[in-house]
């Protein structure tokens, strides 16, 4: 059994219904140069592709559209999440055998609480999808205390993926596709540092996010913020010191899992070795990255895990974390 907890798939429509013309969305949200990726929107052929990759499950989520649509509209953005995650719902229900879904608010927004008990409660998504900043602001901001008292003691499965134009995408992201390659993953290395220097696991000690693309560039500074915490905060002002407890690396296998999306060996064991075989969930970011998951599936298996380490990798990790109940059922045929 293979589980992708990162699939995506484009329901057209959406952008129209908010009065939004994408040939001319407007001022103020900058839309930055992308490749069009007819795979996105047919749903025929990511079945198919996804069948012969040998992926029985996939969780399906909308990452970019919330958070970049709420800018484009009047509506309020609440408005925009209840149609976001309505439309994903629909997505689901083209086959609710193979698909589940992953609901998306704003943590930023208090009043998003209720939407996001109607996506675990009468949509049934099996989690949430944040995007790591909102409108240039990170998921560490006092607004969001009140979504992140609510998730953990809710025990909300939640993944962080990042948004369509990263902050800081003015600074020559527009060349050779960096906020893509380079601004998104780094939109979410800011958003877990923040997170972390900022004493929000200390505060919300339970809470339990996936992230992915392998956490971003977050192993590889990760060295940096321990010696950053380790030289203290004295004599500085409070805006900069750093807030956490514990050493910063204590908290990845604490608080995150990652999943395996990335496209790179290395990089693969590198999350085995830091965030252990019980933290690291299978992820293609198939649909918008038109790549063979086939592809992902071989870089899984080249690791030399056990059957036991590649099937946590596979589905049992996700299974758990999402609270998918595969593990009472049998596999779906491929």
């Amino acid at each position: 059994m293979i589980v992708d907890i990162h699939t995506h798939f484009n329901e057209a429509g959406v952008a129209q219904a908010l009065g939004i013309d994408m040939r001319n969305p407007g001022q103020g949200y900058a839309i930055l140069p992308s490749s069009p990726q007819p795979e996105y929107g047919d749903f025929d052929v990511q079945t198919e592709v996804c069948r012969k990759a040998g992926i029985t499950k996939r969780l399906m989520s909308t990452p970019f559209t919330a958070e970049m649509l709420s800018a484009l509209t009047t509506k309020s953005s609440l408005d925009v999440v209840e149609l976001v995650n309505d439309t994903n719902a629909k997505t689901v229900a083209r086959a609710p055998n193979r698909l589940m879904g992953l609901g998306t608010v704003n943590p930023l927004e208090v009043a998003h609480i209720k939407e996001a008990e109607r996506c675990m409660g009468p949509l049934g998504f099996k989690g949430l999808l944040l995007t790591t900043s909102w409108h240039g602001r990170y998921l560490d901001n006092d607004e969001a205390l009140p979504f992140w008292e609510w998730a953990e003691a809710s025990k909300t499965p939640i993944f962080l993926h990042p948004v369509r134009t990263p902050i800081g995408h003015k600074q020559q992201m527009g060349q050779y596709k960096l906020d893509e390659l380079i601004g998104r993953p780094f939109d979410t290395t800011m958003c877990l540092a923040r997170m972390i220097l900022s004493g929000l696991f200390d505060r919300f000690p339970k809470l339990q996010l996936s992230v992915s693309h392998m956490g971003g560039g977050l192993l590889a500074v990760v060295g940096r913020l321990n010696y950053g915490w380790s030289l203290g905060c004295e004599g500085m002002p409070e805006r900069a010191k750093i807030k956490c407890k514990d050493e910063p690396e204590s908290y990845l296998r604490r608080n995150l899992h990652v999943d395996t999306m990335g496209l790179w060996g290395p990089h693969v064991r590198e999350a085995l070795a830091v965030f252990g075989t019980d933290r690291v969930m299978f992820g293609t970011d198939y649909g918008p990255v038109p790549i063979d998951p086939k592809e992902h599936v071989d870089i899984v298996k080249s690791m030399g895990l056990s059957a036991a380490d590649e099937e946590k990798v596979f589905w049992k990790n996700a299974d758990g974390f999402f609270k998918l109940g595969l593990a009472k059922q049998r596999p779906v045929s491929v």
